[in-house]
């Protein structure tokens, strides 16, 4: 007969807080997403009450099945300890969509603004007064329609003072800004040692149009496939520079957080406009409370725990984001201030580790948020980055190596330019260890040419 043994197993597992549990599920979720399963559940949940909703006492207590309906019912009562947290009443200073368009919505900077900052230090006071004429008579889109021949007499100066300073504008930011046709707009987006691009901007779009490549080939003594790298460039050339500081308003229905500087510092705050502010109804608390048939009971419990849970979860949704976007303000500061250029290397690896939080609730909290801000809208994803680290601790953006690159091959001899193997080279001796393959890659997104076919375009240009 086999005998009897008693075996015990170890089983090791995860349970998750039922709170976790509902903020886990609220962090993934857009603001207008967010909002409507607010919504869904203040419709199933009648122990969930908003703000604004005012109490009707029934005269006696419904079936379970009947308090279903009721809660449009709900008084606006909350309960005192949930008060003391402080997350049900809106702080005093809680950040409206009204006060995001006031401090946003007429202050975005429009291209008349952004050239007229750069004008005002490339020009002296003289040619400022010639520059802001033909600022503000730019178009939409950034071109000059006005023939400034006709004008210049009542500006005191001559023709060719304002061409030489709409020549200068043509090279602010964006390229192209104050061009009178399409083709000075893209030839001043090129730069000079790319000329079959130039010649064929200045002298063939009109036979691109037309599809006539053999006769584009022949004019620019280039083979097919040079000719279709040169309109993949073509490509990439915006045709209306001004178009990126469009005065359309902002819609700020998907925005979660707004970004304001003061005296150089900035703040985040949270957009609570347009979120229900939810408490628990204390009519159905006190029924909870009193009940004592099962059936009735057991239904009020359920959704009294559910709500505590609803309101736990959006409650630490907000701390999360507000966290995560003012870690991410906090570190990429200059990228703020002064451009892509300045955007430091950053993972969600890095924010998790400073925040002691997991990378996934990283991930998961900047899916889909945006904030807005002076300079427009910007979503929690731009602020990451990745780079490389150098032999002397120094952190570069991958943005930052792509600037390294092209400055070196810029200044490349052209009777030997620098192989992808000599530019790597080059960024080692900077303390920065890249394949040759990366090197080709990046050369490759900033569509500049190989060594062998920018040596053919010096020669050419020699000539």
């Amino acid at each position: 007969m086999p005998s009897t043994k008693l075996q015990l197993k170890g089983k090791l597992g995860l349970t998750i807080n039922p709170v976790i549990h509902s903020f886990i599920e609220f962090l993934p979720l857009g603001r207008v997403e967010f909002i409507e399963t607010l919504k869904q559940e203040i419709e199933s949940n009648p122990m969930l009450n908003t703000q604004s909703d005012t109490e009707e006492p029934p005269e006696k207590l419904e079936a379970p099945d009947q308090l279903k309906n009721r809660y449009d019912r709900c008084d606006s009562g909350i309960m005192a300890r949930y008060e003391e947290d402080g997350f049900l009443k809106k702080p005093s200073d809680a950040m409206t969509k009204q006060r995001a368009i006031e401090l946003f919505g007429s202050a975005s900077i429009t291209l008349h603004d952004h050239l007229m900052e750069q004008a005002e230090i490339e020009f002296s006071p003289e040619e400022l007064r010639i520059a802001e004429y033909i600022i503000y008579n730019l178009t939409e889109s950034g071109y000059l329609n006005i023939e400034l021949e006709s004008i210049a007499s009542s500006l005191k100066t001559t023709p060719a003072e304002m061409e030489r300073i709409r020549g200068k504008i043509r090279g602010f930011h964006p390229l192209g800004v104050a061009s009178k046709t399409l083709q000075e707009c893209l030839s001043a987006q090129v730069a000079p040692d790319q000329p079959k691009l130039l010649e064929l901007i200045q002298h063939h779009l009109r036979d691109l149009a037309e599809s006539n490549y053999d006769l584009i080939m022949k004019k620019l003594q280039v083979d097919r496939q040079t000719l279709l790298d040169l309109i993949a460039r073509l490509k990439h050339l915006n045709p209306k520079p001004g178009g990126i500081f469009s005065n359309e308003s902002i819609d700020y229905a998907d925005i979660d957080l707004l970004l304001i500087k003061e005296e150089g510092e900035y703040t985040v705050q949270y957009v609570d406009d347009g979120i229900p502010s939810l408490t628990l109804s204390r009519y159905y608390d006190q029924m909870y409370q009193k009940a004592t048939e099962k059936q009735t009971r057991s239904y009020l419990k359920k959704h009294h725990r559910n709500a505590n849970l609803f309101i736990e979860g959006i409650k630490l949704r907000r701390s999360m984001i507000l966290d995560i976007a003012r870690c991410l303000v906090k570190v990429q500061k200059d990228f703020l201030d002064f451009g892509e250029k300045w955007k430091k290397p950053l993972t969600m690896k890095e924010v998790a580790e400073e925040l002691n939080i997991s990378e996934s609730s990283v991930s998961r909290t900047v899916n889909g948020k945006f904030m807005a801000s002076a300079k427009g809208i910007i979503s929690l994803r731009d602020f990451f980055a990745h780079g490389f680290t150098s032999r002397y601790g120094l952190k570069h953006s991958v943005n930052t190596i792509k600037d390294k690159i092209n400055s070196i091959i810029r200044s490349e001899p052209p009777q030997k330019p620098h192989s992808d193997q000599a530019v790597a080279d080059k960024l080692r001796e900077l303390g920065i260890d890249i394949s040759r393959r990366t090197i080709r890659n990046y050369r490759d997104e900033l569509k500049i040419p190989s060594s062998s076919q920018r040596k053919k375009q010096y020669q050419i240009n020699k000539k």
